[in-house]
């Protein structure tokens, strides 16, 4: 699976374009600072993908540290709305669960399938208002392109105006990317083939052209 692949297979599953992937494949230098996650949060983060992607005969989302990539992928490729609306997603999630009666991180794996299930309906639902949103903003923004400063000015307060995203949505997102990109998620999981070499997770570049295969 190549990544134009995984992005449409991403979008497919949660009914919407992956947040941040336009930045991490810009090819373009980025300003990394430090991780704004804390160890606990990557745990905390493992656990719920784990539901997403459970380790059965093949490895699960736990296997491949799908939450320490999230914390990496939210710091470095997220804008600064995106990463406050992750970081309120997680403790909308705590509390939505506590709301039940019980702990996230106390309930059982069926407790916790069950939990994250019910939630879906509502995110593809959510996932398509922003879609159709970001559509009209596109139109609207097309009739704009020649017109005057103040259809510009109405044309972004639009854009900026976009519903939000329900907080499961990232979440299934980076663990879906951070599986199939791992290295147990791309040979225990997937067809590997290694082309042009075997796989090497963390390669130095020089700024020179990228290979595409």
């Amino acid at each position: 699976m190549n990544r134009r692949q995984l992005l449409t297979m991403i979008a497919a599953m949660t009914g919407t374009a992956m947040i941040g992937a336009n930045r991490a494949f810009a090819y373009l230098p980025t300003e990394t600072g430090p991780n704004i996650f804390s160890d606990d949060d990557a745990a905390f983060l493992d656990e719920v993908a784990e539901v997403i992607i459970p380790a059965t005969d093949t490895p699960g989302a736990k296997d491949a540290g799908v939450g320490a990539f999230m914390t990496v992928f939210v710091s470095d490729c997220y804008t600064k709305e995106e990463q406050d609306d992750f970081r309120a997603g997680m403790e909308q999630l705590k509390s939505e669960a506590e709301s039940t009666g019980t702990p996230f991180l106390d309930m059982t794996p069926e407790e916790r399938l069950a939990f994250l299930q019910g939630v879906v309906p509502d995110a593809r639902a959510q996932a398509k208002l922003v879609e159709e949103a970001k559509e009209r903003a596109k139109q609207s923004q097309d009739q704009q392109s020649n017109a005057d400063q103040a259809g510009e000015a109405a044309t972004a307060e639009m854009a900026e105006a976009l519903p939000k995203l329900h907080w499961y949505t990232p979440i299934e997102q980076l663990t879906l990317m951070g599986f199939f990109t791992s290295e147990v998620g791309a040979t225990q999981v997937l067809r590997y083939e290694a082309v042009p070499g075997e796989y090497i997770g963390d390669l130095d570049y020089d700024g020179e052209p990228a290979w595409a295969t």
